[in-house]
């Protein structure tokens, strides 16, 4: 997770960068958690860049 909160935002950077899914399977078993916890995150990021409603209490 740390690779992915630095910005590696795709399973072939996180492959360049750390090794996921080069072992024995090939990223079979292991590729569908990592791109949903990739995908988790990004989402994540969008739900922090939305404002918040402004109040609906007087503005004076």
């Amino acid at each position: 997770m740390t690779a992915i909160r630095e910005g590696t935002l795709t399973f072939e950077g996180l492959r360049r960068k750390i090794g996921v899914g080069t072992g024995n399977c090939k990223a079979k078993r292991c590729r569908s958690n990592i791109e949903a916890r990739i995908k988790g995150h990004k989402d994540s990021l969008k739900e922090d860049a939305v404002e918040p409603e402004a109040s609906s209490g007087p503005t004076c």
